[in-house]
């Protein structure tokens, strides 16, 4: 079977592997990842300054708009995807913290002997940027276990962190964790992925067709299930 490759980060891949094997009876193409699951927006630069060729990229906007300026995806076909909320996680059978409200988020992470979170990515920086806005970003600083690459969810189930804070549907993802919820609607935010098609695609319709699919009616109930949301 011949193969349509594509890059996606953790998020789009989590529904695009779900997804995949009826797509590739739909269109008679094998989906190749070319990242890794837990692969950080620099691997995208890493693996595209070097030549990789590509049929279609599942990534944050602000990567799009780096490949988009320097001539590696068609810019008018760049789709809107998914919007994954951040969550909290804990290891498998701990008991749940309190994260119903601001302050008592606020209160779990004071309590919490270990937090892992992104030290890059859209998530990282948000959090770091709310612990400093709560006045406690010296306590986090000694707990902190930040991670470079996508791995929260696993400190977490290795009991390396007390509580992993990071995109939900890669705490979902997670064997050996346990969901807690996602953070207060007051201080949520959301890392949003979108889809596009190559310049150097050697399948452009392919491409195409797999945009439309993987934000098309089939798609959105298990977006839904993945603890995400399409973005519309």
């Amino acid at each position: 079977m011949p193969e349509i490759k594509i890059l996606a980060l953790q998020s789009p891949q989590i529904i695009i592997n779900e997804l995949a094997a009826d797509f590739e009876q739909r269109a008679g193409y094998k989906i190749a990842q070319l990242l890794r699951l837990t692969d950080m927006p620099i691997h995208i630069k890493q693996k595209t300054d070097a030549g990789e060729i590509f049929d279609a990229a599942f990534v944050v906007p602000a990567v799009l708009d780096q490949l988009e300026k320097a001539g590696k995806i068609i810019g008018n076909s760049r789709t809107n995807f998914l919007r994954v909320p951040i969550g909290v996680a804990v290891r498998t059978g701990s008991a749940k913290p309190d994260i119903s409200s601001v302050e008592a988020f606020k209160r779990t992470l004071l309590k919490a002997k270990s937090i892992a979170y992104l030290r890059a990515g859209t998530s990282g920086p948000y959090l770091q940027g709310m612990f400093e806005r709560f006045g406690i970003a010296a306590e986090m600083q000694s707990k902190a276990k930040r991670t470079e690459t996508d791995t929260v969810g696993e400190l977490v189930a290795q009991g390396e962190a007390e509580i992993g804070v990071t995109a939900i549907a890669t705490l979902i993802a997670t064997p050996g964790v346990d969901i807690v919820g996602p953070l207060p609607p007051e201080i949520q935010s959301y890392v949003f992925f979108a889809g596009a098609v190559s310049t150097n695609a050697g399948v452009p319709d392919v491409a195409r067709d797999l945009i439309k699919f993987l934000t098309g009616p089939i798609a959105i109930p298990v977006i839904r299930s993945k603890g995400m949301e399409p973005w519309e």
